[in-house]
Parts: structure tokens; sequence; C-alpha cells
């Protein structure tokens, strides 16, 4: 694996000419999907699209970080998504290949043939006519499968009340959220990407997930406020957000004051509210390896306007990415409770 690995040279000649090859290959698979036969439906359609963007994002932050050993998992997602959906594995074959074709007509040899081997390996992966067997995906448990039910059936009441009754025995909400919601949700994810359930299905739960958060909060009494105040949002093009909601709440439980943002806000917005609040710390999120390029310009641009915040950055893709990230941070969490724990250790360095 490591021979496949692109020199620095490679690296940093893919990161110069990335939009160009990016307009190479949305000419090129814009053709495919005029010419290719049968004819794709909108929704087929605007599915292929939105995932050649995806797979172009992810390879720029796989390329950016090292993260070579993803490729696999973001082939094999494709590959899950399209054929569930009636699309065969010959559009992600078409993807690799176009951006295959578009790093060797902008980018000169032998680096190309750098950059465009772990694009080669992942298309061979596709065109195996006997596709290994996938790896059996262990069942949620009784409870979260419990969980998943009522939202999925939109019952919201039952929901929260079902949830409830755990914090009743004396659990603390952050453990019932690690325990029951953010494993629902994960799986729902996975439902989504088999073509189980479709895209308002999994929106209505996420909601729903939202109002039980709520709940689960609204109940506690509420610590003294402390003199302390944190910044959180995710980072630009992150729509997963129903992690730093959960951190947001339960730093607020613990009397912190709170500017948070959420999802959705763009790179220099999220720069002027964080320089105009002057938090204590910044706390970050993002789950997606295809938003890494923007957590680092972004945490590049609060320690340039707000030199010396301490940053906390979290999510599934700030722990695959933790070596290349522990040097711009003051901690990368792996969960609610040890997020808490960071920003409880700069509070009392500043009491």
């Amino acid at each position: 694996m490591d021979s496949e690995i692109p020199s620095p040279q490679a690296l940093a000649e893919f990161d110069k000419l990335h939009p160009r090859i990016l307009a190479l290959v949305q000419e090129r698979f814009g053709l495919e999907l005029k010419t290719k036969t049968p004819k794709l439906d909108r929704r087929q359609r605007e599915l292929v699209e939105d995932c050649a963007e995806r797979l172009g994002n992810t390879l720029k932050a796989v390329f950016s970080f090292g993260l070579f050993g993803y490729m696999e998992a973001e082939t094999d997602w494709l590959v899950s998504v399209l054929e569930s959906r009636g699309l065969g594995r010959g559009w992600v074959e078409s993807l690799l290949e176009s951006w295959t074709i578009g790093i060797q007509g902008l980018v000169r040899p032998p680096l190309a043939d750098e950059l465009s081997r772990p694009l080669i390996r992942a298309r061979s992966m596709v065109s195996r006519t006997s596709p290994e067997p996938p790896v059996q995906e262990k069942s949620p448990s009784e409870e979260v499968q419990k969980y998943l039910d009522l939202v999925l059936r939109g019952r919201r009441r039952e929901a929260a009340e079902f949830v409830l009754v755990s914090l009743k025995a004396g659990a603390a909400p952050e453990k019932i959220a690690e325990a029951l919601l953010l494993p629902a949700l994960h799986h729902m994810g996975r439902l989504w990407e088999k073509n189980r359930i479709g895209a308002a299905e999994e929106h209505l739960a996420t909601e729903i997930t939202r109002y039980v958060i709520y709940r689960l909060f609204d109940g506690l009494l509420w610590k003294k406020p402390l003199p302390f105040c944190a910044f959180l949002a995710c980072v630009p093009g992150e729509q997963h957000d129903i992690g730093i909601d959960l951190m947001a709440n339960l730093l607020r439980s613990d009397g912190w004051s709170l500017v948070y943002i959420g999802r959705g806000a763009p790179h220099q917005d999220l720069l002027d509210s964080a320089v105009a609040a002057r938090p204590d710390v910044a706390i970050l999120s993002v789950s997606l390896i295809s938003h890494l390029p923007a957590a680092r310009a972004l945490i590049l641009g609060l320690r340039e306007t707000l030199p010396g915040i301490p940053i906390i950055l979290g999510g599934a893709a700030a722990a695959a990415a933790r070596r290349n990230f522990e040097p711009l941070v003051f901690g990368i969490t792996d969960s609610l409770e040890e997020g808490r724990l960071i920003a409880r250790e700069l509070a009392g360095r500043h009491a």
C-alpha cells in the first residue's frame, strides 16, 4: 500500500491543479450522463451527480491528508448506494475512470502516474467479476432497534418517552446519547445507503431525534453559570450536526454560555461570528472525510483571526485524520464525555 502513496511533489501538483481537473471530470462525466444507456430518471441522475461530487471532494481530502486507506471504503459506499438503486457498478467505474483521465490529461508524468495508482486500484476492485461477499454488519441492540422503529414511523412523543425512561432511571444524557441516539442515527445512515429507507424517512427520524435531545436536557437542573463562552459549529459543508448539538446541550447544562452555529454557515461567516463572540474555546465538528480540507481552512482562519484560541475538533473524520490535525488544535475528541472533559480542562486553566 505504501508504494501507492504519491510523493509530496505529486500531491502538491494535484492540489494546484485540482480546480482544472475537477472541471475536466465534470465535463467528461456530463457527456457520459447524456450518452449512456439506458437513460436515467431524474432521481437517478441527481444521485449519480451527487456521487460524482462526493468522490471528487473525498479524493481531494484523501490526497491532502494521506488517507489512502479510505479509498476502499469510499468505493464500497458508492457501489452500495448505486447498486441498491438499480444502477450498476459501471457508474462507479466511470467516475473513477473520469478522475484518472482528468489527472493524466493535466498532470505531467510521472507525477500523473503516482496520482492515478489509488484510482486504478479502486477501479480494479469495482470491476472484479466475483466481488467479495459483504462483511455482515452487526445488528443494532434491541433498545436501539425499538427506538429506530418509533422514529421511522414518526412516533415523536413515544420515542421521547421511551428514551426518558433511562433518564428517570438515573442514566446521564450523554450516556443515553452515545448508547442509543448516535448508534440509531448511524444505523439509519446504513439503511439509507442500502435503499431500505428514503431520504424523507431519514430526515424525519433525525428531526425527531432533535426533539428527543431537547427533552433529554430540558428537565435537567442546570448548574451555576460559568464565566466561559464556547463557540460551536460544523465545518463548512458538513450537514451531520447531531453530535455538535449534543455537545452544545451538554456544555449549556454545565453552565457555559454558548454561541451555537450548528450547520450550514460558510467559512467567512463562521470566522466573523467567532471574532464577534471572542469565545474562550471553539468546538468544531467534521464527520465526512470530504470536509477535512474545509476543517483545516477554518482552523487556520480561527488561529489567524483569534490567536491563541483553544480549538477542539470532533467527529468521525477528525478521528481518522488525527495525525494531521493534532498539531493544529488543543484536542481531538472521540466522544461527548471526552469533549466535555477537554472543555472543563480549559475552563480550569482560566479559573
